[in-house]
């Protein structure tokens, strides 16, 4: 990691004025955002719904609301990037200097971006990197957990994605460094608790007794089958349902029916539908679980333990119990309320890079 040396001098005269560092995670789904004081304690940590598809001014309307809410004083913002890859941009390049566009049009120029190997840069650097500035979050996160603890294997299951990290003597053991190589090396696993489509996970499934195939339609998502389930916390279900209708278990249980080509009947046993969405979840389980192992096989040294970050971490400790591996949740890493230890984990790329850019800049 890396401190570039004009972001070092303008932290320093920050510091001298007592600093909060901000860490912004920009999703194409989710904007997150955390703020660590000087002594490292995490006094503000927040999830938005922010469908950047819809268009990039959601950045600019969701940025002042924000900063109203952040502590006040000398502020450091940090940013991680993985909004490129939604499809109003032509490509991850043009996506990348978009974004450093509205940052810098909301914060100025003293703000810097997370690259992978490359740490800290300021815009102008920043925008000749782009493609180590792209979905670069995951390489943070891990990076902080690695700071803080020797060994281990560092997971986050977010709404669409799943990061599988593996780290030994504090150094990360990645073997991808984007999106393609990570996808070919299991280290990143296209499949999330809120957004992913039943349609992905299976074209078949077991119901009332019967092996039933499913419609190849987005009807339905994994937020559907954990919300029958009671898994998903309310704050972390900002996504419309697939067919921009209700959120609770009746709605869910709807869309999981439509899978099947059929409506369920109000006065019929609802155990069939739980039973479905177990099985879904089931699937979603062994797809991660194969994925862990491969990713530990290729690093034996990294089954100290399992920090588990993410919407989903209870289905990382379902896997930790699976595979007899300690399981540690990401906040745990963290100095913050009881009462923010959640969100730390939600939003562990934001907490990660404004502990990132706290220690470089304090070093």
């Amino acid at each position: 990691m890396n401190c570039s040396d004009d972001i070092k001098e303008a932290m320093q005269i920050s510091i001298m004025n007592h600093s909060n560092f901000i860490g912004w995670d920009i999703g194409g789904a989710h904007l997150k955002v955390a703020s660590v004081s000087e002594a490292g304690t995490i006094d503000f940590v927040e999830q938005f719904a922010s469908p950047l598809w819809q268009g990039i001014d959601r950045l600019d309307e969701l940025y002042p609301k924000t900063i109203a809410r952040l502590p006040q004083g000398s502020l450091s913002h940090a940013f991680t990037i993985t909004a490129e890859l939604v499809d109003i941009f032509k490509d991850r390049e043009e996506g990348v200097h978009s974004l450093i566009d509205v940052c810098e049009k909301n914060f100025g120029n003293n703000i810097s971006f997370y690259a992978v190997d490359n740490g800290l840069l300021n815009p102008g650097s920043a925008r000749k990197k782009a493609n180590r500035i792209a979905s670069a979050n995951w390489h943070a996160s891990a990076s902080y957990a690695a700071s803080v603890v020797k060994s281990g294997l560092f997971i986050d299951v977010g709404s669409t994605t799943t990061d599988i990290i593996s780290f030994d003597n504090n150094t990360l053991n990645n073997r991808g460094f984007n999106d393609q190589s990570r996808l070919r090396f299991d280290e990143l696993v296209y499949t999330g608790v809120i957004r992913t489509s039943l349609m992905s996970l299976t074209n078949k499934a077991p119901f009332n007794g019967e092996w039933q195939n499913i419609a190849a339609e987005n009807f339905a998502t994994t937020a559907d089958i954990y919300r029958i389930l009671s898994c998903l916390e309310k704050d972390d279900d900002l996504m419309e349902a697939a067919d921009g209708k209700s959120k609770d278990v009746q709605g869910s249980i709807r869309r999981l029916a439509r899978m099947l080509g059929t409506d369920p009947v109000v006065s019929t046993e609802l155990q069939p539908w739980y039973k479905l969405a177990e099985y879904f979840q089931e699937i979603q389980l062994q797809l991660l679980t194969n994925a862990v192992l491969r990713v530990l096989s290729n690093s034996p040294g990294s089954n100290d333990k399992i920090i588990a970050a993410g919407a989903g971490r209870f289905l990382i400790k379902k896997i930790a119990q699976r595979i007899n591996i300690p399981y540690v949740e990401f906040s745990e890493l963290c100095d913050s309320e009881f009462d923010l230890q959640h969100k730390c984990n939600v939003c562990a790329p934001a907490v990660a890079i404004a502990q990132l850019n706290r220690q470089l800049c304090l070093a």
